[in-house]
């Protein structure tokens, strides 16, 4: 947004410098070819003519010495230049004549104020000693340059003035038209994290209609996204809820079902069993998601991350021998985060058990514990299959499978993941996948350090 402003306060300044400079050099021009009252000339042919004279006094009273001096003067004046050439057409000073002088001279044209040719002035000049020359006086350069020439101080005063104030009026501008955009942004940028709440609300600065309009309709859309985003997890949540009672008489009358069957159904029953586990498990995790998106982070506290993985790694190692595999810190070092340590402790068990589970039967399970840019980071390596490339950010989505094989395998519930994704987004950290070199998948976590 900063960029923005600068762009639209250059836009606009630039703008305004060159209409300033428009504005001068037309006043310029008209200023000097505006004819002077009862005198056929133009002010820029009157001063053209000012100058000859000058010239003239100056060869009658001093002589060639005398005209010399003076047209050296001349040249201090930026804005005219005076020629005096003699017959052979050589300049008195010994500069370089220009085509278009001598072709003033060639053709000159007479008028009631003496002679000219285009927008040069002639006049013949006569020496002490008889001697004849010919005097060309032209303007340097166009309008607006020969008005700084002639101004100086007045002109750049009144340019510089007049950028200061379009530059504060260029400011506000920018200001009048950023700002409301920048809040707007903000509250985008809330909503984008999450906090469904926000709202553009009152605009201080920079209330046209178009920018009302559009954080009205910025705030209906959040709003209706609330509305939308809650629904569904009240739906999720109700859902869940109302299941619960139905599996509690379910692994009830399963009981019983058990006390009374035969000894040859006790499979069977053992199978309803473990579906309605997973089914309650699901709906644990379901509830728990909903939690999640729907309340802040409480009890925050510092946790030593380097003992919680440790002691998840005991667990885990412990539960991976079944597989069998193995699971091993390969490096760790003590740290702290500030976080809700039963979210984090969580969020992390997912991961690692998620890698047990997927690992290749005998393989080892790492995990490495380091600090990078003032971050806890932790990597979780397993030894499996891997997940495809396109699927690495999906599979922290909930019940996404990305292979229906590898996770009907595990009988996972596919939350396990987004759950661990949810909470350490909740304590301001980053979480991602990736296949690793020589095969597996590697979870990288990253935490702010308390």
């Amino acid at each position: 947004m900063r960029r923005l402003f600068w762009r639209i306060f250059g836009l606009f300044w630039v703008a305004s410098v060159a209409l300033i400079l428009a504005i001068a050099w037309t006043t310029s021009y008209n200023f000097e070819n505006e004819k002077l009252p009862g005198l056929d000339l133009t002010r820029m042919d009157f001063v053209l003519n000012d100058e000859l004279r000058s010239a003239a006094h100056a060869l009658r009273d001093g002589g060639m010495d005398g005209m010399r001096q003076r047209l050296r003067d001349m040249q201090e004046l930026r804005h005219v230049i005076v020629y005096v050439l003699d017959a052979e057409q050589r300049d008195v000073l010994g500069r370089e004549v220009p085509p278009e002088v001598r072709e003033a001279i060639a053709n000159p044209v007479a008028d009631s104020e003496g002679l000219h040719y285009q927008r040069m002035r002639l006049r013949r000049l006569t020496a002490p000693d008889g001697a004849q020359y010919v005097a060309v006086a032209r303007f340097r350069g166009p309008a607006l340059l020969r008005l700084l020439y002639r101004r100086p101080n007045t002109f750049w005063t009144h340019v510089a003035v007049a950028m200061v104030i379009s530059a504060g009026f260029s400011l506000l501008l920018a200001a009048y038209i950023t700002a409301p955009l920048a809040q707007i942004r903000r509250s985008a940028r809330r909503v984008a994290r999450g906090d469904l709440s926000a709202r553009v609300g009152d605009l201080p600065f920079g209330r046209s209609a178009e920018i009302l309009a559009l954080a009205r309709e910025f705030d209906q859309m959040a709003a209706r996204l609330k509305d939308l985003v809650e629904g569904q997890q009240r739906l999720i949540r109700d859902v869940s809820h109302e299941m619960r009672s139905p599996l509690s008489r379910l692994r009830v009358a399963l009981e019983l079902a058990r006390a009374q069957a035969p000894a040859e159904l006790a499979a069977q029953l053992d199978r309803i069993e473990r579906e309605a586990l997973r089914l309650e498990e699901m709906i644990g995790q379901a509830i728990q998601l909903s939690r999640m998106e729907t309340t802040t982070p409480t009890r925050v506290e510092d946790v030593a991350l380097h003992e919680l993985v440790a002691d998840i790694a005991a667990d885990a190692a412990f539960e991976a021998q079944a597989r069998p595999c193995a699971l091993h810190v390969a490096q760790s070092m003590p740290l702290t985060v500030r976080a809700e340590a039963d979210l984090l402790t969580s969020a992390i068990e997912n991961v690692v058990r998620n890698a047990v589970t997927y690992t290749a039967a005998g393989s080892t399970v790492l995990l490495r514990l380091d600090r990078i840019d003032g971050q806890a980071r932790l990597r979780v390596r397993d030894c499996g299959p891997g997940v495809a490339p396109g699927d690495c950010v999906r599979i922290f989505e909930p019940y996404f499978r990305a292979d229906a094989a590898r996770a009907r395998r595990s009988g996972g519930s596919g939350l396990g993941l987004a759950i661990a994704k949810r909470a350490i987004e909740r304590q301001g950290g980053r979480i991602h996948a990736a296949n690793a070199e020589g095969g597996g998948l590697e979870v990288e976590i990253l935490l702010p350090l308390a």
